[in-house]
């Protein structure tokens, strides 16, 4: 009733003001609404009411900006953190841990672990330094200077020297060692500078010699008194002494699996790894691997077989990544032997074989057809080259002209011998998949093939090296530059090289050599067009193709993969920049 009254009061003065000032002076009428103000009983509790107001006002401001502040600090701040456990399931046993003399996937990831070279390649592809700090190359390209880092020590904290490059690269060439990694090295030079500086030499220009010097060094101080031939059976192998960012710790057995454990190695250079410890834990196989992910063995696995790629995904906590590797499923075709030595059986066996259907029922469609040498978007790759050659009327004409007549079980016979052939193999389960369907498609045209699958510590020492076999299904990591030199130099012949087909033929000899001598790409990719077009002529090979490949990571595990690789091993590249806390 009172604010009734007191709104009444005032809409009557108010009403009275508006008169008076229709009646008034100016001065006058200034002087009338300071007096009403000054009658109005609230204008003090108004005036308090306004300073409170805008002292509250303040202190929310100085306290928005106190915690804008903080906020924004700890944003800036926030990044990798050390600490933490990273275990990798792998398929595969670790014999020895050396990289002159990695057999499998899990020695190379070892082996990735604890070594270093002069440069790094980074999952990106690109070059960084490793224990080189910088480099120069002379204006012909073929000279390398690497000026190595201050303070650089092996995990016994003795100091790496351009000694340790030196002999590293004697020990490679030398060929009492016995190791692949000498075709790479072949007629390089290697010469001290002074005690931080060292200077490589190559025969001929080689755009890619910075991936080269990745290759691993080995500590001279350590090694130095042990024959060469006896390297690959040296206690060293047993417990490597290396320089990368982790070092050896011990083999542990974890219950039907050893588990092979590594610590971060403080003194790494750029810094130190994130993550205090990495274990490899050794499987017999994919569903052992499985049940680890299944009971929180491991943080991730590398190479997941295309049949179980659906399996691993519907695990939450993995994130799962594929892609194609610059590499591909072929048979190498022995030409000693005297039927597979002619050109026309050669082709004939290659129409014989549906590359789309090994990939449907053999890989879960989980690859892509590959027809020749060099992969497609890759320097020299020729699209007009690159086609099916499957076409079982021309394979059984080509046959029969040579005079091979179908017996009463379909096996083609000439003068009382059948038309059979070897087929040897690594015993995996791709593998045997693979050498089936093939087995069956080569019957359907009258090819008799008796498939060898072979468990992978036989394979190089009974028939890669000897060149044992008449077909044999291979793979090859082609690198992510098309270098034919390793797999078509005629070089490469005999072990330890590549040219398991024993392909001779002086013209793609010569275009080989011109392409890698050459700086010029467009010279590069005119000469391993060339080269690519006589090898497919000649078929001394039959491509089949590309394998998707399939890794997957806990979600935990930060920076665990940026950019492509060139192979598996490859992810382990930017290991020291993992993390799995945050600090």
């Amino acid at each position: 009733m009172k604010i009734k009254r007191f709104g009444i009061k005032l809409r009557l003065r108010l009403k009275k003001i508006i008169l008076d000032v229709r009646h008034s002076h100016l001065k006058d009428l200034r002087n009338r609404i300071l007096v009403y103000f000054k009658k109005l009983p609230d204008v003090a509790h108004l005036r308090n009411l306004v300073l409170f107001s805008v002292i509250l006002s303040f202190i929310i401001m100085v306290m928005f900006v106190q915690r804008f502040s903080a906020l924004h600090k700890y944003y800036q701040e926030k990044g990798p953190g050390y600490g933490g456990t990273y275990t990798e399931g792998v398929i595969g046993d670790i014999e020895k841990i050396n990289p002159l003399f990695i057999n499998n996937e899990a020695e190379a990831s070892a082996n990735r672990l604890i070594f270093s070279g002069l440069t790094r390649v980074m999952p990106d592809n690109k070059v960084i330094p490793d224990l080189a700090e910088k480099w120069d190359i002379s204006d012909n390209g073929q000279t390398y200077t690497f000026t190595l880092r201050k303070n650089i020590k092996w995990h016994d904290n003795q100091p790496v020297t351009v000694d340790d490059v030196i002999f590293t690269i004697n020990l490679i060439q030398n060929p009492d060692t016995r190791t692949n990694q000498s075709i790479i090295w072949q007629n390089i030079k290697v010469e001290k500078i002074n005690n931080q500086a060292v200077k490589i030499s190559l025969p001929n220009i080689y755009g890619n010699f910075l991936k080269v010097a990745s290759q691993p060094i080995l500590p001279e101080h350590l090694l130095k008194d042990i024959d060469p031939n006896s390297i690959k059976i040296a206690e060293f192998n047993l417990k490597p002494i290396g320089s990368g960012p982790y070092k050896f710790v011990r083999f542990d057995q974890a219950g039907n699996e050893v588990k092979v454990i590594f610590s971060a190695y403080d003194n790494y250079l750029p810094h130190r790894p994130y993550i205090d410890q990495v274990n490899l834990r050794l499987y017999d196989n994919f569903d052992g691997l499985y049940n680890g992910i299944l009971r929180k063995q491991i943080n991730s696995i590398v190479q997941v077989p295309s049949n179980k790629a659906e399996e691993i995904r519907q695990i939450g906590a993995m994130k799962v990544y594929d892609f194609y590797l610059p590499r591909y499923k072929l048979i190498d075709i022995n030409l000693k032997n005297d039927l597979l030595a002619q050109k026309e059986i050669r082709k004939a066996i290659s129409q014989s074989i549906n590359r789309q259907e090994v990939i449907n029922k053999g890989l879960n469609n989980q690859a892509m057809p590959i027809y020749s040498p060099i992969l497609p978007g890759k320097e020299g790759y020729n699209a007009a080259l690159n086609k099916d050659p499957y076409d079982l009327t021309s394979a059984n004409i080509i046959l029969e002209k040579l005079g091979w007549i179908k017996n009463k079980d379909g096996i083609r016979v000439k003068e009382g011998k059948k038309l059979s052939f070897r087929l040897v193999a690594a015993n995996e389960l791709e593998n045997k998949y693979v050498t089936e369907i093939i087995k069956d498609q080569l019957k359907s045209v009258g090819v008799e093939i008796n498939v060898l699958l072979v468990e992978k510590d036989l394979l190089q020492a009974e028939y890669i090296r000897p060149r044992n076999y008449d077909l044999i299904l291979f793979g090859q990591n082609v690198g992510s530059e098309s270098d034919l030199f390793s797999f078509w130099h005629s070089s490469q012949i005999n072990d330890p090289g590549l040219n398991l087909s024993g392909f001779n033929d002086r013209r793609v000899d010569k275009l080989i050599e011109l392409g890698r001598k050459s700086n010029n790409t467009k010279v590069r990719n005119d000469k391993y067009m060339q080269a690519q077009e006589i090898i497919i002529e000649e078929t001394p090979v039959i491509y089949l193709y590309n394998p998707i490949f399939i890794m997957a990571a806990n979600n935990n595990i930060k920076n665990f993969y940026q950019g492509k690789i060139s192979e598996p091993v490859d992810h382990l590249n930017n290991i020291d920049n993992w993390y799995i806390y945050e600090k």
